[in-house]
């Protein structure tokens, strides 16, 4: 269980323990599990997944339950959105790691803690479509045989779509997720020297001749971190974000190297989808989609600024931001 500290089962133990936040901030018996903790936030920033560490003993396993808790402190503490969403895609990676090689007993039970449930090797189409990364034409559901409902899956497949669920739970559970003020204190060297690591990340420049993602709109931006920090961008986004960077004078190399960080990355698939759709392999060259369209597909973000008010193009948006700065 010490693999998947994010467990209901896991927070059972942990809360039977009856160990005080104090305590695991401050006493030398969990400085261990400090260190990990600061181990697995720098594993996310740096390599995008948390590395496995040898569970030889009982010390071992504690240590690396202890150190979640405070790994999400540390996350919770440096307030980033992208800092949240990569270090949940970082975790679900290892989870995905570990599930590969359990079996398929405990991959259905671990399947259950998601509300998903599986039957032998099947799964109904909609948990299916709730977690599949269905913009890979081999996940895409007209591609799956489907029998009364339900769809057959692999072990390694299984574990893939489990990876997505198990993101979207950490995500969600960062959003609202509060640190106290003491593990600030006791980690504010490590937090110093994580946000320096992460601010060369968020401020990555994408760009080619005049483009710059500082002058993206907020939907366009948003699109651009999902895909750096390596999460599943869905194919009304990714159509989206090929559109507006083409559009912006991107050509298809550079629009590749940026989906090049994405789970799953196919080079070959990647390349021909980007060609067909800036019209180079294909009769049509698409053009972005409207504000009003990005609405509707649940793309536009909630924290908008106040030029976003005045345009109703992503475009627009782009080329008021030069204007104001000429």
């Amino acid at each position: 269980m010490a693999r998947y500290p994010f467990l209901q089962e896991v927070k059972e133990w942990v809360k039977n323990e009856g160990v005080s936040v104090n305590e695991i901030l401050h006493d030398e018996i969990y400085e261990r599990a400090r260190d990990i903790a600061i181990q697995r936030v720098n594993d996310a920033v740096k390599k995008a997944v948390v590395g496995e560490r040898a569970l030889l003993n009982e010390t071992d396993c504690i240590m690396e339950i202890f150190s979640y808790p405070l790994a999400r402190m540390i996350v919770s503490s440096i307030e980033s959105d992208f800092l949240r969403r990569r270090y949940a895609l970082a975790e679900a990676k290892k989870a995905y790691n570990s599930l590969k090689n359990e079996d398929n007993g405990f991959i259905r039970k671990f399947a259950q803690e998601f509300g998903i449930e599986l039957v032998e090797k099947k799964i109904h189409f909609a948990d299916y479509l709730k977690y599949a990364p269905t913009w890979h034409e081999k996940w895409k559901l007209v591609n799956r045989p489907l029998q009364k409902g339900m769809i057959d899956m692999s072990k390694i497949e299984m574990a893939r779509l489990l990876q997505e669920a198990v993101r979207k739970k950490l995500e969600q559970e960062l959003l609202v997720l509060y640190s106290p003020p003491e593990a600030r204190k006791v980690f504010q060297g490590a937090i110093l020297e994580i946000k320096n690591s992460l601010q060369k990340d968020e401020e990555k420049d994408v760009q080619t001749g005049n483009a710059t993602i500082l002058k993206f709109p907020p939907c366009m931006r948003q699109l651009v971190s999902a895909v750096q920090s390596g999460i599943n961008v869905p194919h009304s986004g990714r159509f989206s974000l090929v559109t507006f960077l083409h559009s912006i004078g991107m050509d298809t190399d550079e629009i590749l190297a940026l989906f090049s960080q994405s789970p799953d990355f196919n080079e070959e698939k990647t390349r021909y989808q980007i060609e067909h759709i800036t019209g180079k392999i294909s009769s049509t060259e698409y053009i972005p989609p409207k504000c009003s369209s990005l609405q509707t597909w649940g793309l536009c973000p909630q924290e908008k600024d106040k030029l976003c008010e005045k345009v109703n193009h992503p475009l627009s948006y782009y080329r008021l931001k030069w204007r104001k700065k000429k």
